[in-house]
């Protein structure tokens, strides 16, 4: 399926968020061009969604924890996404319908930012493919009772500032592998992935530095 999505709803914004959430979407596709595409024989292709909003305290990125009782990932901190659907046109068609399904929001209220490069996970088959979406401030989250236990927004300057607890492990092929410590639990594999590419996009867009993790012999999906 194409990465491509017909979506391009733009939202009231102040000229400064204007001029934030393009620098991001202009180093989104910089970055992507950066990062080789693997093979994906074998592998199960899924969807996931990014959702940034303008909140009381500037821009946040949002996520979730999944219920007990999943048939997938049980209980895990990640962004509300999943499989494609016989009518989804495409990948992007599918990550904005689960964070409809999911969250209560729909595209209608949304503007889709880019694509960010696809994440195979390490306990499952699955590949996910994230799509970052602007939400419009003025929507309002109804999360799914049977799917979502909590909805977690992280205020995106609380990272780089070192509010939120950034860990990673040491893995045998030398690279990293993050984890984000929230109040109701820890973002860890394929999901933190996503969330660290999100935030070194906003990094790129706007000349940041990204704390460096602190090193951790704890693996939690273990």
């Amino acid at each position: 399926m194409s990465r491509n999505s017909g979506w391009s709803i733009r939202l009231p914004m102040t000229l400064d968020s204007t001029a934030e959430i393009d620098a991001l979407v202009a180093a989104i596709a910089a970055r992507l061009q950066r990062w080789p595409t693997g093979s994906q024989d074998g592998r199960w292709q899924a969807a996931v969604c990014v959702p940034l909003h303008y909140g009381s305290r500037g821009l946040e990125i949002w996520a979730i924890k999944r219920q007990d009782g999943m048939r997938h990932h049980a209980r895990e901190i990640a962004f509300p996404g999943g499989k494609p659907d016989d009518g989804d046109r495409d990948l992007a068609h599918t990550a904005l319908r689960e964070m409809e399904e999911e969250l209560g929001i729909g595209s209608d209220q949304v503007r889709l930012l880019g694509a960010l490069a696809a994440v195979p996970t390490a306990t499952s088959r699955f590949t996910l493919n994230p799509f970052l979406a602007l939400v419009s401030e003025r929507a309002v989250a109804h999360p799914h009772a049977g799917e979502v236990a909590a909805l977690i927004r992280m205020v995106v300057a609380d990272f780089f500032a070192g509010r939120v607890p950034f860990r990673a492990v040491e893995l045998a092929s030398g690279r990293r592998s993050p984890i984000f410590d929230f109040d109701v639990g820890s973002m860890y594999g394929a999901s933190a992935h996503v969330m660290e590419e999100t935030l070194g996009a906003y990094a790129d867009a706007h000349g940041l530095r990204f704390p460096e993790p602190a090193l951790t012999n704890e693996i939690p999906w273990l």
